[in-house]
């Protein structure tokens, strides 16, 4: 009898993965979604629309697998390496060279005017959330620990984002600052 637990068909090649995530997020920063197809994405890897259609079962799947591509690209940071401040600076200046440096900024924004996909972008900011709870965590910081978030990077996205400037050093620090304080 053969082993149930065997994946059939031939395996992923994780390189070519992250070839598609990283052309499909660069499409939706220079295309938008609706600019953006699979046969775009297919083209610019040398792939096939129906060899992306085998990973992804959606376009709108692709666009959100590439985006979270997009944020795993940003290095982690690991709470308690220097101070509470410093740990929030370098979280904040990580996701805003990703978001100004590479092409996820545009990508998200792109994202942000699909309401079908309103659902799934929650969980992804939320995603990034996460980075920033630990921090709070770490540092026995919790008690308005949302609301702290809250501030700092409703700030950092809706400059980058909307505004479509990056917030200079002394913004971000100043914010940083109110919160560590009141923490």
């Amino acid at each position: 009898m053969p082993d149930q637990t065997t994946k059939r068909g031939r395996p992923r090649n994780q390189d070519l993965t992250r070839h598609i995530l990283a052309q499909t997020l660069a499409a939706l920063a220079d295309h938008g979604f609706h600019g953006m197809s699979t046969q775009m994405i297919a083209t610019r890897t040398g792939s096939s629309k129906q060899a992306l259609y085998r990973r992804w079962r959606t376009k709108e799947a692709l666009a959100l697998d590439a985006l979270r591509y997009g944020f795993r690209q940003v290095p982690p940071i690991y709470p308690g390496m220097s101070s509470f401040q410093n740990d929030l600076l370098d979280a904040t200046d990580g996701i805003l060279t990703a978001l100004h440096h590479t092409p996820l900024g545009n990508a998200w924004l792109s994202l942000l005017a699909e309401p079908s996909l309103k659902d799934e972008l929650v969980l992804i900011e939320g995603e990034q959330r996460t980075h920033f709870r630990q921090i709070f965590v770490y540092w026995n910081a919790t008690a308005n620990m949302e609301t702290s978030i809250d501030q700092l990077l409703g700030f950092v996205l809706f400059t980058s984002l909307i505004r479509q400037r990056k917030p200079a050093q002394h913004e971000i620090t100043n914010i940083i600052q109110s919160i560590t304080h009141s923490s």
